[in-house]
């Protein structure tokens, strides 16, 4: 369940260190980042269940598949749901964080 964690985390403080490279203030480059590393997460539950769809139903055919498949969140197993939902909290708790830690200071 916590495999995805890192991997939003990571991606959210690369772009914050990009962000503070580029000049821009640290809450919206630490939210950008959020939005990205959830949306990283997001996107890869959404492929796997697209996989799973053509394993089931397509007859391992990508063409067989709806586009909606992998959108389909209610279809997504326990796993997948809890892996994503850590992975967004986890983003959205540093964001927080950091975010009213730099409203007391200027980082």
């Amino acid at each position: 369940m916590w495999n995805h964690l890192p991997v939003s985390i990571g991606v959210q403080l690369v772009c914050w260190a990009l962000g503070r490279w580029l000049a821009v203030p640290t809450r919206g480059a630490l939210w950008l980042g959020c939005f990205a590393g959830s949306a990283v997460c997001i996107m890869r539950e959404i492929t796997q269940r697209e996989y799973q769809w053509i394993e089931q139903f397509g007859a391992g055919r990508r063409a067989n598949m709806p586009g909606y498949a992998g959108l389909e969140v209610w279809a997504w197993n326990a796993h997948s749901l809890s892996e994503t939902a850590v992975a967004i909290a986890g983003s959205v708790l540093v964001a927080l964080v950091v975010s009213h830690y730099a409203a007391d200071r200027e980082i």
